[in-house]
Formats: C-alpha cells, structure tokens, sequence
C-alpha cells in the first residue's frame, strides 16, 4: 500500500468515526441501539488494526485518538455510559479524561460568549 492508500484509509476510518458521533448525538438520551454499539465496537477494532499495520508506521497512537477528542463525543459519553466504557476498555481513561478536558474547555469559551 502507498502512503496515499494509507491516508485514504485513515480519513475514512476519521469520517467513519464523525459520522458514528453524529448519529449517536441524535439520538434520545436512555436509548442506545444494539447496532450503533456494534458499529462504535468495529470502529475501534479497525482503528487498533490501523495502528498495528506495518504500513501505517507514520501514524502514532495520539494522532488517532485525537479524532475522539471533540465536544461531541463527551456529550456522547455523558449521556451513554456504555460508550465511555467501550472506549476506556479499548483505549485506556486517559483517552476519556482528554475527550473531558477538551469539553471542558468548550463548554467554558461557550459561557463566555454568551455575555
């Protein structure tokens, strides 16, 4: 695989994953479906391959896991504790604390816009 063919396949596990986070911040708060469950459990399997693949040596562990570190994904795994586990088991707290302290910061730069 050429490093265009490896970035072709990283930007589209990263639209994958955005894609996941939006459906998954549509949803009603208490129902979490089976299938986007599965789907969040085979993003982060390909994600983990990803990494393992020789040919994406230039890639490091931060730079993929930031692409959970949005707003978006700490609404997610407020309102459905089942997807901070999915990642902490995955990916360690760290990765959850990280995804917390950027909501943090957002939340914050919010509140002073709005004076």
């Amino acid at each position: 695989m050429s490093n265009s063919k490896v970035e072709e396949r990283f930007d589209s596990l990263v639209a994958e994953v955005h894609d996941w986070v939006e459906s998954a911040v549509a949803l009603d708060e208490g129902h979490f479906p089976t299938e986007l469950v599965s789907d969040f459990k085979d993003l982060l399997d390909e994600l983990k391959a990803f990494l393992d693949d020789e040919e994406s040596v230039d890639y490091k562990r931060s730079e993929v896991l930031e692409i959970f570190v949005t707003p978006e994904m700490a609404e997610v795994m407020r309102r459905f504790p089942r997807v901070r586990r999915l990642l902490e088991s995955a990916w360690g707290s760290g990765l959850t604390e990280r995804i917390e302290e950027e909501a943090s910061g957002f939340e914050s730069d919010d509140e002073e816009d709005d004076d």
